[in-house]
């Protein structure tokens, strides 16, 4: 039942941000949801779409930590077997893409990351 639970908030969650903006800022970095677009100071971005899902987990939850557990049961779902590492991984490459912006990206020790203006 605490799966089933789990899902169900994270399907109303994401409904939320459905009404809501369709572009977010922050700092210079810009996401176009629907179009599926990222850019950091006026650049585009070529992610690939965890790394785009994963950046608009960050900006919609800025100044929150989001744990590993969290964006692992969001992203790839209740049912992943792989290591949370993976979580660590395209972390990486979006702050690579991001150039001098990744300073945004926080780490929290053993916990996972926020995003700081």
């Amino acid at each position: 039942q605490a799966e089933l639970y789990a899902k169900a908030e994270a399907l109303l969650r994401r409904s939320k941000g459905l009404a809501g903006k369709q572009v977010l800022a922050s700092g210079g970095v810009t996401l176009d949801i629907l179009a599926h677009a990222a850019e950091a100071d006026g650049q585009r971005l070529e992610l690939a779409p965890k790394e785009l899902a994963i950046l608009r987990l960050l900006l919609e939850s800025r100044g929150q930590v989001l744990r590993r557990e969290e964006l692992l049961l969001r992203l790839w779902g209740w049912d992943y077997e792989g290591s949370d590492r993976v979580v660590d991984s395209h972390v990486k490459k979006l702050r690579q893409a991001l150039g001098p912006q990744a300073c945004h990206i926080k780490t929290v020790f053993k916990t996972g990351y926020k995003w700081e203006e």
